[in-house]
């Protein structure tokens, strides 16, 4: 870590002191709206990473977790499958396997809320803009969020016609095709249109059935139509559809003893011919896994000019339907043949499918922007109803799982937002959100009986307040204090019972206290910003899954107590010459549990190692001080862009260089020593020509992981499944192999 920080620090020395080379380069503002208007980023007392649409092309950020390789403190967790997938910010996120739990990190797309952490997985495709937004954001957002937001924005029709084809294929079997038109029908009507298709074979050989998984085939379609209809009233309307075909997301094994059996009792070797490390790609499975989502949904924007306000209303529905069938024994062992005595065969298996629909409408008042006293006062209404079907091991005595459920949740809230100019350096804003949330169950065990239907509502009040001061021109300091909300939930799982339906997990809150600069220097060429924070939370939902004697596969979702987040960002950029430019960014995050005693003990875990058995005779442990699932300590990235001018060609050049690197992290919130992953650094590399006066065509040949370095999304202690010996399996994602690929746009 020191030798990673002193190389970032020599190249920011050398930076500063060519800096005096360009005097009249400076940087362009970025313009967010994470304040519900148009704003510099720099005038708002919010930590707050912007990504522009070239960046996101130069850089390759082609899905929401190529995100983590820009944003301080932002970890994506990788699961068995999206839903069991999510982001986290400041060590906190969201990964449940039941189907009514809100995201601690909320993803919006265009102003509409995603539900589920799959929807939150999406390609990028014709992206204006992304903002991620570190801490509470609860105010101003539709859905409430204790940890953080994602903010996606799409880009908008265009004033005269253009259109756009891009073309991308790797080493490793990847082919896309991108496609955009935009401009005006008439004087007042303008449309864009773009779609997408991807496909990518996969990087993990399944041995069984002697092909690729971890593969996909994405097609995308997004339709946008604007209409000025008179001087002080506008409207979009925005359709899209997604489709996705996958096999995504296999384990595979890191440790394994030869002598494990499924169980602890069923023959037949595990893994043959298979050789467990951290380089592991090859498993073998009998079925699954296979994925297929679909993604329909539309939204009409309206504004209207009442004077120097704007009354704002966003209607959205959506529709999100999700498959996924695993194998839940991971192996191609005959585990049905052992139960049956050969009468059936194959391997224990899942199958699930969800679907969600949302409904939300919005309205919002905006007062005049650059008046003494600024406000956005609005109402949010949402309906959002989870189907979910699944079904384990049909006829066997072990692991069998038939169910079927239905959560719903029903938000209204309102908020508002006051900035009052107190001098003409200082500025105190005040925000207050009143939050109303039932949530509803059906459930029917089909092996047990259904349960009565139930509901449970809560009201929350939520506010934050900061004060900014500007200490000269360029330099602004402030303090903030936000609040955060995550509402309660019905852990609808294979063990729901009428005591968790009468015991919903409560909700997730959090206070936040925040101080904070930004800054602008060298006459425009540098940008530095930094944010210290502290958040406490009560009642972090968190999810724990555990085998019990009787062969039950038990996952539960529990209110983990009290926790805490502080440490430190920094981010910023800095102009070089007249054609270096770089970038730079670092968190130092301590996530802690304060609170969790009768969590359950990690498989193997012995007394000395803290487990003990309480009154009710269950095997436990307090892990009071340990630390949150994929929490780096440490996490920074290091960037640099140089543009070499060709004056007498049509095009320029350019070089961009990216390296990120994350401290040690432990995946198991039991504080397991097996799931732990050591630091890795990633760096990526592209080059390209781009034609100078219009961007008309950009060819772009890109390295990801360019010292190929091995590193895994998460690692799982499967000992349960084992007879309780040495099994650990990992999901590798695309990323942890080094590729090179060549993008090829033309534009009109």
């Amino acid at each position: 870590m020191r030798l990673h920080t002193k190389n970032a620090v020599a190249l920011l020395a050398l930076g500063c002191m060519s800096a005096t080379q360009a005097q009249d380069r400076v940087l362009e503002e970025i313009i967010v709206t994470a304040q519900k208007r148009a704003e510099n980023s720099q005038t708002i007392p919010i930590a707050i990473t912007a990504i522009g649409a070239e960046q996101i092309e130069k850089l390759s950020i082609t899905t929401t977790e190529d995100l983590v390789r820009l944003a301080p403190s932002l970890t994506f967790s990788a699961g068995d499958n999206k839903n069991n997938s999510g982001f986290r910010i400041r060590g906190i996120g969201t990964n449940a396997f039941s189907i009514g739990v809100e995201q601690s990190v909320a993803v919006i797309i265009d102003d509409t809320a995603t539900v589920l952490q799959g929807q939150s997985i999406a390609d990028l495709a014709d992206i204006e803009r992304i903002e991620v937004l570190r801490g509470p954001q609860s105010t101003l957002f539709g859905k409430s969020a204790s940890a953080g937001a994602i903010n996606v924005v799409t880009k908008g029709t265009a004033e005269e016609l253009e259109g756009s084809l891009e073309v991308l294929a790797t080493d490793d079997d990847e082919t896309s095709v991108k496609a955009s038109i935009s401009g005006p029908i008439s004087d007042s009507l303008g449309f864009r249109v773009s779609a997408y298709k991807k496909d990518y074979d996969g990087n993990v050989d399944n041995l069984s059935i002697g092909s690729k998984v971890n593969g996909y085939d994405n097609t995308g379609f997004r339709a946008k139509l604007s209409w000025q209809v008179t001087e002080n009233i506008d409207a979009t309307l925005i359709a899209h559809t997604m489709e996705s075909d996958s096999d995504c997301c296999a384990l595979t094994w890191t440790e394994l003893d030869p002598n494990a059996l499924v169980f602890g009792f069923v023959p037949g070797e595990v893994a043959p011919g298979i050789t467990p490390s951290d380089e592991n790609y090859t498993f073998r499975s009998d079925s699954g896994p296979v994925e297929k989502t679909e993604n329909d949904g539309g939204s009409l924007k309206i504004n209207i000019g009442l004077g120097e306000h704007t009354l704002t209303s966003i209607t959205a529905q959506n529709t999100f339907k999700y498959r996924n069938d695993g194998d839940v024994d991971f192996s191609d062992v005959d585990v049905f043949g052992f139960f049956t005595g050969g009468a059936i065969t194959g391997g224990f298996f899942s199958n699930s499918f969800n679907e969600n629909d949302f409904f939300s409408q919005e309205l919002r008042l905006l007062s005049p922007s650059g008046e003494r006293f600024e406000y956005v006062v609005g109402l949010y209404y949402a309906d959002a109803e989870t189907d979910r079907s699944f079904l384990r091991n049909p006829g066997l005595p072990i692991l069998q799982s038939d169910w079927t459920g239905v959560a719903a949740t029903e938000t209204l809230a309102l908020y508002g937002n006051f900035t009052w100019e107190l001098t003409g350096a200082t500025s105190l804003s005040a925000g207050l959100r009143w939050n109303d949330e039932e949530i509803s169950f059906e459930f029917n065990n089909n092996l047990t009986g259904a349960i009565p239907p139930g509901s449970n509502s809560d009201t929350e009040v939520l506010g934050n307040v900061s004060l900014q001061h500007l200490l000269g021109e360029d330099l602004m300091v402030y303090a903030r204090f936000a609040q955060g909300y995550k509402g309660q939930a019905y852990d609808l799982t294979t063990t729901f019972n009428q005591d968790k339906a009468d015991n919903p997990v409560g909700p997730e809150t959090s206070d936040t206290f925040a101080i904070g600069m930004k800054s602008t220097l060298l006459d425009g060429r540098m940008r530095l910003n930094a944010e210290a924070f502290f958040g406490s939370y009560e009642g972090f939902q968190a999810q724990s899954t555990s085998l019990l004697p009787n062969g039950s596969l038990v996952t539960s979702l529990n209110n983990v107590g009290d926790l805490e987040t502080k440490g430190l960002e920094i981010d910023g950029q800095l102009l070089v010459g007249d054609n270096l430019t770089f970038s730079f960014s670092a968190a130092y995050v301590d996530a802690e549990i304060q609170e969790f005693l009768g969590a359950d003990c990690f498989p193997g875990q012995t007394m000395a190692e803290g487990c003990f058995v309480n009154a009710a005779g269950s095997s436990v442990q307090d892990i009071r001080g340990g630390v949150l699932p994929n929490s780096p300590e440490t996490k920074f990235n290091v960037g640099a862009e140089y543009v070499q001018p060709f004056d007498s060609l049509p095009f320029d050049g350019f070089v961009l260089f990216n390296y990120v690197w994350q401290d040690e992290v432990n995946f198991n919130l039991l504080q397991n020593p097996g799931t732990v992953h050591d630091s890795y650094g990633l760096a990526n590399l592209s080059f390209g020509i781009s034609e100078k006066s219009n961007q008309h065509y950009r060819i772009t040949a890109f390295v990801n992981n360019l010292t190929d370095e091995n590193y895994r999304s998460s690692v799982a202690d499967l000992r349960q499944l084992y007879g309780g010996l040495t099994s650990f399996a990992q999901v590798h994602s695309r990323n942890s192999e080094r590729h090179f690929g060549l993008r090829v746009k033309v534009a009109f």
